[in-house]
């Protein structure tokens, strides 16, 4: 594989762990507005704080970023001397 692939699959995996992050943030939103319209009241306690999932809280993102760094910082040409 070419260079340019590698750059192109590193930032396709950094876009993933990008998208991933944001709907698990969207989904908690989602979650927590629903809470406390009343539409989950059924034994919820619905005086709780809106907590937004960490960075490194879903093994997939950090995996994904991860695995994206390596293969883009490995698709940049070497020195050749």
């Amino acid at each position: 594989m070419g260079n340019n692939t590698y750059k192109r699959i590193g930032t396709i995996f950094m876009i993933t762990a990008g998208v991933i992050y944001t709907i698990e943030r969207c989904v908690a939103s989602i979650s927590y507005a629903l809470i406390q319209a009343g539409y989950a009241s059924h034994g919820t306690n619905t005086n709780f704080k809106l907590e937004y999932p960490g960075f490194f809280n879903n093994f997939f993102v950090w995996f994904f970023l991860f695995i994206g760094f390596l293969l883009l910082a490995y698709g940049f040409p070497k020195d050749k001397k």
